[in-house]
């Protein structure tokens, strides 16, 4: 049996991080307005998606059952690792740009 806690602390930490990045990131944009460039724009709107693709399998694991929970985890945590990966590379690459188009 896992953890389930431990996992739901962990995803629900890297979510949290993910919304902090996303918000500060969305503020520098806003604040430059029409400067932000629309591949910025796209960037964000990928690191959103990302970030709502990782906060639907939270909410599903969240509702399972002790035994689905289980069951579910072990068919998506390497899914859940993509899910992850794929949250941070949006967010260091939108960060990157930002930083570079800002400074």
């Amino acid at each position: 049996m896992t953890d389930r806690q431990q996992i739901q602390d962990e995803m629900s930490r890297e979510l949290d991080e993910g919304q902090s990045k996303v918000d500060e990131i969305k503020a520098k944009m806003e604040a430059y307005g029409s400067e932000a460039s629309a591949e910025m724009s796209e960037m964000l709107a990928k690191a959103e998606a990302n970030l709502e693709a990782g906060r639907a399998k939270f909410n599903e694991l969240a509702a399972a059952s002790d035994e689905k929970f289980d069951e579910l985890w072990a068919e998506s945590k390497e899914n859940w690792a993509k899910v992850s990966r794929e949250m941070k590379s949006s967010w260091t690459s939108l960060s990157d740009k930002v930083k570079s188009f800002f400074a």
